[in-house]
């Protein structure tokens, strides 16, 4: 069996058997707001400070100084930037939107990851896959998508893509993603009474695992991240 990878979500990491799988390729996907980033940034953060690993996160929106602060507003610890390192790459998508050129940003971050690999890091996460599709004009978009996908299978690492998505017809993915993925943890917010909103997620799938599928409720306290069963409907 492989190794697993904890999520540090409280009650999910045991639905998971321990956690998720090394080597997947996870989607977290969900709406606006959903704590995508959030359940990101502290399971990277995580692996390092426990367990000394080198994490990488690949920001196509979010400035770093902005991370930093969601960081501190959960109460996730600083982390070593020797070891955690946030790439903040809106400034040059800024720089080429004004000059104008048109470049190939799957291969930009491609290259961008292979690098950091050879230095040593294990984990990748990227945020998002819906801002990488905004800057790309893809002649075949799911080629292009299987061909990236195979990069990061090549790779060896464990990779988290954050993706602004919302579950319709069962599908989790706008280019065919989630049949790519290893594994979709999806977020959305629930009404549960007129006066109350909670925060859902469920694990969609996850190869290798047998897990339930049922939604449970997401919370976040005193720093931590952990899961409790859904208020039942009536």
């Amino acid at each position: 069996m492989k190794q697993r990878v904890q999520t540090y979500i409280e009650g999910f990491d045991e639905l998971l058997k321990g956690g998720v799988p090394e080597g997947h390729i996870v989607l977290i996907c969900g709406g606006p707001g959903t704590f995508k980033s959030s359940i990101t940034l502290n399971l990277l953060s995580k692996q390092v400070k426990k367990h000394g690993k080198k994490a990488l996160y690949v920001s196509l929106e979010e400035s770093k100084e902005s991370l930093e602060a969601t960081a501190e507003g959960l109460g996730i610890d600083k982390w070593d930037e020797q070891n955690f390192l946030v790439a903040d790459v809106s400034k040059i998508r800024l720089e080429q939107t004004e000059a104008g050129k048109a470049r190939n940003w799957m291969k930009i971050v491609e290259k961008y990851i292979s690098r950091r690999v050879e230095d040593g890091f294990e984990f990748v996460a990227l945020d998002s896959m819906s801002a990488l599709y905004s800057l790309m004009e893809f002649d075949n978009p799911r080629r292009n998508l299987f061909q990236f996908f195979g990069f990061l299978r090549k790779m060896g690492i464990n990779v988290f893509l954050i993706t602004e998505s919302h579950e319709e017809g069962g599908r989790y993915g706008k280019y065919g993603e989630d049949f790519l993925s290893d594994g979709i943890i999806y977020l959305k917010y629930h009404n549960v009474s007129e006066t109350e909103i909670q925060l859902w997620m469920r694990c969609v799938k996850m190869r290798q695992v047998n897990h339930t599928k049922n939604y449970y409720a997401l919370l976040h306290e005193d720093g931590r991240f952990q899961i409790a069963r859904v208020i039942s409907e009536r």
